[in-house]
């Protein structure tokens, strides 16, 4: 029997994504007991479950991001059923990596344990071609998108996108792969060298330039309810990404005129009731400079976003999500307060810090582990009465950190 108010305590709850922490910590608040497959295995991971495993391994003195020799998405799956092998499941709540892997999910659901969106309904979320007819539907703008196998074919295509364009591999996360094409010789170089004659397939998108926005949504099947419309931080200096399109973190209030919040609110609510979502699911959006909305893409499962919407609305993400997944949302969208969190990535080579030391500090990566340039350190969560100021003490943290790289 699940609890209305508090479906989570006491229940015996997996959490599993390619950054796990977040959620885990949020299940945990609930009153879970928690226990994750997790990628990174990072140093505060552990006050936020029971128990843990976690594909790498971190060792101080060595690089902890390595190439791996089962696909990320099927360790993850594996290694949590390992783990749990005795103990009894209520629940699996699922993060990052597997948008288009949700085949690996199949276990799972067999299992009757999966909070949230289906394996259908992940694909069906996930499916381009749908999408675009449904943001028609809604008045909305959506990219051109192709896929092609080799480079001559995408050279071939490129009179259908006009340079500059984004070449992108066919599943990513995370802003991962994506290379911003200027000319011909750009988009050679973006599919790399062939593995046995073969190139991998890539997504030629038009590039839409704007500002970059999420929107957070409880879905119940027919029902949908706005949570929050937040900005994203994009291939951001101050994070450590100089351009690019990494994923640095997310920052409310949103700074968009109130009725184009509304407008993505609304159309948000009714995407997610044509796909019938279930629980805390997100939309990407860019609002270019006619403020036009062009609708990105949409996340199936509980987003990055989880942990900033925690701090700013004094609420928990993941009972929500469970309340959502069994039909009840909320009868409105919280107040949040200004907030920012932002995913500090290394500038060089070196050893991390003592992450502990810095405040509003999380996923630190263990003290000593060879962190290269462009691998992700840990995250800052700020809140305070102004995003602006908020953002300013984000990024003062994040050059100490920086600096303390050795």
């Amino acid at each position: 029997m699940v609890s209305i108010s508090t479906p989570l305590k006491n229940k015996s709850v997996g959490v599993i994504g390619f950054n796990a922490r977040p959620i885990a910590c949020s299940a945990k608040k609930a009153g879970a007991n928690v226990y994750v497959s997790d990628y990174w295995g990072d140093d505060d991971l552990t006050a936020c479950c029971d128990d843990w495993i976690a594909v790498l391994t971190p060792t101080p003195g060595a690089r902890q991001r390595q190439p791996l020799d089962v696909p990320l998405h099927e360790s993850l799956v594996e290694n949590l059923f390992y783990l749990t092998k005795k103990r009894k499941l209520d629940y699996v709540l699922i993060g990052s990596g597997f948008d288009d892997y949700f085949d690996a999910l199949g276990p799972l659901q067999k299992e009757g344990l999966l909070v949230g969106c289906s394996p259908n309904q992940m694909s069906k979320a996930r499916d381009f071609s749908a999408l675009a007819k449904i943001a028609a539907s809604l008045k909305l703008s959506f990219p051109k998108r192709e896929i092609v196998n080799t480079p001559n074919e995408a050279l071939k295509n490129s009179g259908e996108f006009n340079f500059p364009y984004l070449v992108r591999p066919t599943h990513s996360g995370g802003g991962s792969g994506i290379r911003f094409a200027l000319n011909s010789s750009d988009v050679i170089r973006s599919f790399g060298e062939p593995e046995d004659t073969e190139y991998e397939p890539r997504v030629l998108q038009e590039y839409i330039r704007g500002v970059d926005i999420s929107c957070s949504v409880l879905g119940a099947g027919d029902l949908a309810l706005t949570f929050s419309v937040q900005g994203q931080l994009i291939g951001m200096p101050t994070a450590g990404r100089n351009c690019g399109f990494a994923y640095c973190g997310n920052y409310y209030p949103s700074g968009l005129a109130d009725e184009t919040v509304s407008r993505i609110a609304e159309v948000s609510e009714s995407i997610s009731k044509k796909l019938k979502l279930n629980g805390s699911v997100g939309f990407d959006y860019v609002v270019d400079e006619k403020a036009r909305i062009w609708l990105m893409e949409v996340n199936p499962r509980i987003q990055g976003t989880l942990e900033l919407i925690e701090a700013t609305g004094d609420l928990s993400m993941t009972t929500l999500h469970v309340r959502a997944s069994h039909g009840i949302l909320p009868e409105k969208a919280p107040e949040l307060s200004p907030g920012v969190k932002m995913i500090v990535y290394s500038r060089r080579d070196g050893a991390a810090p003592n992450l502990a030391q810095y405040s509003n500090t999380a996923d630190r990566t263990p003290q000593g582990v060879i962190v290269n340039r462009g691998d992700p350190i840990c995250t800052i969560i700020e809140t305070g009465t102004s995003m602006n100021e908020c953002y300013k003490q984000a990024s003062i943290i994040a050059l100490s950190i920086q600096n303390s790289i050795s």
